[in-house]
């Protein structure tokens, strides 16, 4: 046998957890809601034994959820094209979906969700009647009467005796047949025959569906107001925690597959609280920047662009845009898109305060909801360059499209 010391060359590939790596997952996390970054969350935790993670309450049961059959908002959402074909509308048939209740009902006033769009109560209410022909009818009644009237006219015209019972029918639970009967001046036999009728309807026509365990949209920061300073804080009904299995991290023999899985691990939290604490951060800016709007709404919001806003926290604007394309918040007025806080200046008074686009949109609508003959663009240019807001009849016309608004001789017509 003859010994010899031989050299070779060997290529091999492999994959490496670099910081390069994890800046770029920390990048992706900004991208991901708090309802999709559970998700991720759960299968890195199926594959490594080492992570371990806490479910928030709104997702903390997926099987059993999806043992019910589809969601509510699930069936909304694929039904909203039908019925309300028109980009501008499904903006407000979201805000109506969010009011659901779990029996189906809109629990919002549409004055209070129309202020919160910055537009009309009409138009919200011309959007619910064309959300309440979805099935199963009695969906987005705003009463049972009304729920068992929508499924009454699928059957056929409602006459004027039912109508009564329908218009009178809270007294029941007060007072019973009797006083029903009394309001209605129906006879009993015909009051029976009625309750009867309305017995075979469904007062709870969402009941089919799986328990909605995330809204249309799941808020990732809550707004709230302390002693007039408006803050921001992560929505802990919504955010997963992870940590390392404590048990193990003593076991662990260095070079093992426990080991990379701890690698794996830490990396991950490490790009976890990074995403955490730069919403934390968009949040802080936001609260301080929209003080008016959280208080006010729409027609106070000021001008404010991503680019400020990457500049003030110290990111790059793409990362500023992932977070707000992906997020939502709770504010005082119901649920909205990260978004809604950005609008860029539409003018600029002679005191140099900015007026954002979105305030003009929302003052055009509150002029327009509140005209007793229509204003003409023109009109319009002048009663807000009257208040302070300096644009021309063009971009009233251009906001005015926006919104959705037709011109002043069709609003006549109307």
């Amino acid at each position: 046998m003859k010994l010899a010391h031989e050299t070779a060359l060997r290529q091999t590939t492999g994959l490496k957890q670099t910081l390069g790596l994890e800046a770029r997952r920390a990048i992706g996390f900004l991208s991901l809601s708090n309802t999709d970054l559970t998700e991720l969350l759960r299968e890195a935790a199926s594959d490594n034994p080492v992570l371990r993670l806490r479910l928030p309450p709104v997702v903390s049961n997926p099987v059993e959820a999806e043992a019910q059959g589809p969601s509510l908002s699930a069936h909304v959402l694929a039904q909203l094209p039908r019925l309300v074909p028109r980009a501008p509308d499904q903006r407000v048939a979201l805000a109506l979906a969010e009011a659901l209740d779990g029996a189906g009902f809109v629990t919002q006033p549409l004055d209070q969700i129309a202020a919160r769009l910055g537009c009309t109560v009409a138009r919200v209410a011309q959007v619910l009647r064309a959300l309440q022909q979805i099935e199963p009818r009695g969906l987005f009644a705003r009463s049972l009467a009304e729920c068992l009237a929508l499924q009454l006219a699928e059957r056929g015209p409602i006459d004027p005796e039912m109508q009564r019972v329908l218009d009178h029918l809270p007294s029941l639970a007060g007072g019973g047949v009797a006083a029903l009967a009394v309001r209605t001046g129906v006879s009993d036999a015909r009051l029976a025959m009625h309750l009867a009728q309305l017995r075979d309807l469904d007062p709870r026509p969402a009941a089919a569906f799986a328990q909605d365990l995330a809204a249309t949209r799941v808020p990732d920061l809550i707004f709230s107001c302390e002693a007039g300073i408006w803050q921001a804080l992560l929505n802990p009904e919504t955010l997963p925690q992870a940590w390392l299995d404590p048990a193990l991290l003593g076991t662990i023999p260095r070079g093992s597959a426990l080991s990379h899985n701890r690698q794996q691990a830490r990396h991950l939290l490490r790009a976890l609280d990074q995403r955490n604490r730069a919403l934390l951060a968009l949040g802080a800016v936001l609260a301080r920047a929209q003080a008016g709007f959280l208080a006010q709404g729409a027609a106070v919001l000021a001008p404010l662009t991503m680019r400020q806003v990457a500049q003030e926290i110290g990111m790059h604007e793409s990362s500023v845009g992932r977070m707000v394309n992906s997020g939502s918040a709770r504010t005082p007025a119901g649920i909205v898109p990260l978004r809604a806080f950005f609008s860029r200046p539409a003018s600029r008074s002679e005191e140099g305060t900015a007026t954002s686009a979105a305030a003009v949109i929302a003052r055009l609508q509150a002029l327009i909801a509140a005209e007793t003959t229509a204003l003409s663009d023109a009109a319009l240019c002048d009663v807000l360059g009257a208040a302070g807001v300096q644009i021309s009849r063009r971009v009233v016309a251009k906001y005015r499209a926006q919104a959705g608004i037709p011109p002043a001789h069709l609003r006549r017509g109307r």
